[in-house]
């Protein structure tokens, strides 16, 4: 099988990840894409909801989508969570499959600060889903000495390869989790900025509050 994992903290899941992640399983020729909520985030502290809570408002965002699914496997860790282990946990579990790692360019950004950044790129692909206006470049130039990138503009069935980024714009919404969180604090609307189903759970839960 050809598997996307997308990882994230997903606070809160929005229509540009479910979009995002849509978009790079027809492109890339995908069998499945696997949503992956971090537990406990290494990185960031404040204002990120409940795990339970953000892994609920994942399977609501995604129903129906056979095609994807969602993992528990750094939520059932009860502990801080890094790249790194969860892929040699992956690796463990299909080893015969290719394993490409979806991350937005913020996050990717600061790769050198991840545990063991070194050895997790000799393990598995990254697709690294970037908003169309977003300049990579910088990007490029730190780590072009350890990785090799290339930009996809076409449905193709990439292979899988050691040190190797994917650079992907897939065609979605401007939003960000971010977005959404000071839109709800300050009392703005955020209908169609998230799955209906979200919206619903957040106003149920009372979430993002100030």
């Amino acid at each position: 099988m050809r598997i996307g994992i997308f990882g994230g903290t997903f606070n809160p899941i929005h229509i540009g990840h479910v979009r995002g992640a849509i978009s790079v399983y027809e492109t890339f020729c995908l069998d499945k894409v696997v949503f992956m909520p971090t537990g406990i985030p290494p990185h960031k502290k404040d204002d990120v909801a409940n795990a339970e809570y953000r892994y609920e408002m994942i399977k609501l965002a995604i129903d129906g989508l056979d095609f994807f699914d969602i993992s528990r496997i750094e939520i059932d860790s009860n502990r801080v969570n890094y790249t790194i282990d969860t892929i040699m946990e992956f690796k463990k579990k299909y080893p015969n499959d290719e394993i490409f790692f979806m991350v937005g360019t913020d996050a990717f950004f600061y790769l050198e600060l991840w545990k063991e950044h070194n050895k997790l790129v000799e393990i598995v692909s990254f697709i690294l889903m970037k908003r169309p206006e977003f300049d990579t470049n910088p990007i490029v130039d730190k780590y072009k000495n350890i990785l090799t990138f290339f930009d996809v503009e076409e449905k193709k069935r990439y292979n899988a390869k050691e040190k190797t980024v994917f650079i992907y714009a897939p065609p979605a919404f401007d939003i960000s989790s971010s977005m959404v969180r000071r839109k709800i604090k300050i009392g703005e609307t955020i209908k169609y900025l998230v799955p209906e189903k979200v919206e619903e759970f957040i106003k149920r839960k009372g979430l993002y509050k100030i």
